[in-house]
């Protein structure tokens, strides 16, 4: 979510969901057309995805009933049921509210963040269909994810500034070179940096923290020429393959207060809401320059999946490091190591001498994330 302080007259947003305001141009280098911000503003209908949106209900309430602000986050992609119905894809957060909207309420763009909360009906483009249920209640999430069925005609397949993409899908790898567009940091690079991640995520928009425990998810950071991958606001993204004809990769949804993004396996978010991308181009069957760059570091599935089990046998104890907020699977300081990450929110003397040096013949290495929230 994007919360944005407003000076209206009648609605002062407040600070939530643990970041402050929207910041914008977050990414050092992003592309000239990025400059102006053309993604928090109305696009022309059929508007490209990555961009400002959200339900038209996203207002922030004080305890009175009054409104008090109001929240956008990125209207991701175009996605397809088994009848090729179209829908957006997006957040749950995003579009419905943290399981709050009802089926057929408007989703606009732009969202509400970028109108001065001003709820405009004539923005719509979709109405929301359905979400995977959030979790608040200590079990399992996989997914923060929702769909919004389109309107004919206001909905383009492609994602601004990146195009088309395919309809088939990448498994996410270590030291894959990603892309996104999103509402607040518009079109950046990076590269997924742990697989396997487990951790607990905020989605309070007060001082009270709302915790969901989330399993299976990626870990992003920003490249050379856009550090900061991703920002409040740029909730929904569709993380995709650095190729010629991108494939989808993750859906992004969350990020520590140290830059690291989270996101949801995109393979997983299509079998919870039992759709399918809509591409418009061919990937290359060869291996793409993504593919290429992760095999350079070495790291096997099997090897990953060696190492998630050892963590899963011990990650209690691990848990109960000083400041630990979440552990994940990376590559370690050898050719073909991979490492238990322990992420913590500070990293303390007092962290350092209870975490151990390694378990089971794996390292471990502790990493200062600080708190992971929706955004």
């Amino acid at each position: 979510m994007s919360y944005k302080t407003k000076a209206a007259a009648l609605v002062a947003c407040m600070l939530a969901i643990g970041v402050a305001s929207a910041p914008q141009n977050a990414s050092a280098a992003a592309p000239a057309e990025c400059d102006n911000n053309p993604q928090e503003t109305a696009q022309v209908r059929p508007i490209e995805l990555g961009v400002s949106g959200g339900n038209l209900n996203s207002l922030l309430f004080l305890k009175n009933g009054k409104p008090n602000g109001c929240y956008s986050g990125t209207l991701g992609s175009l996605v397809e049921d088994s009848e090729e119905n179209e829908y957006i894809l997006s957040n749950n957060h995003v579009l419905a509210d943290q399981n709050k909207a009802r089926p057929g309420q408007l989703i606009v763009q732009p969202g509400l963040a970028d109108t001065d909360c001003l709820q405009g009906p004539n923005n719509a483009v979709a109405t929301f269909s359905r979400k995977v249920k959030l979790k608040f209640d200590g079990s399992k999430n996989f997914v923060d994810a929702a769909i919004a069925a389109v309107n004919p005609e206001d909905v383009s397949p492609e994602i601004l500034f990146v195009g088309g993409i395919s309809s088939s899908v990448a498994t996410p790898i270590i030291g894959m070179a990603v892309q996104k567009m999103g509402r607040t940091t518009c079109l950046t690079t990076g590269g997924i940096v742990q697989l396997d991640v487990h951790l607990k995520v905020n989605y309070s928009d007060t001082k009270k923290p709302k915790l969901a425990k989330f399993v299976d998810q990626i870990t992003v950071t920003g490249s050379v020429s856009t550090p900061t991958f991703g920002a409040a606001g740029d909730s929904g993204s569709l993380i995709v393959t650095d190729d010629y004809c991108p494939q989808a990769v993750a859906l992004l949804f969350a990020g520590s207060t140290s830059g690291l993004i989270i996101a949801n396996p995109i393979s997983t978010v299509l079998s919870k809401l039992d759709v399918s991308m809509v591409g418009t181009c061919t990937a290359d069957a060869s291996p793409a320059p993504a593919e290429v760059e992760a095999q350079s570091v070495g790291l096997s599935a099997q090897a990953v999946a060696t190492a998630g089990a050892v963590r899963d046998r011990h990650e209690d104890a691990l848990m109960k490091i000083p400041g630990a907020v979440g552990t994940g699977i990376g590559a370690g300081d050898q050719p073909g190591q991979t490492t238990i990450v322990i992420y913590v929110d500070k990293l303390t003397p007092q962290a350092q001498a209870a975490a151990p040096k390694e378990v089971e013949g794996t390292p471990v290495k502790l990493i200062e994330s600080g708190e992971f929230s929706a955004f």
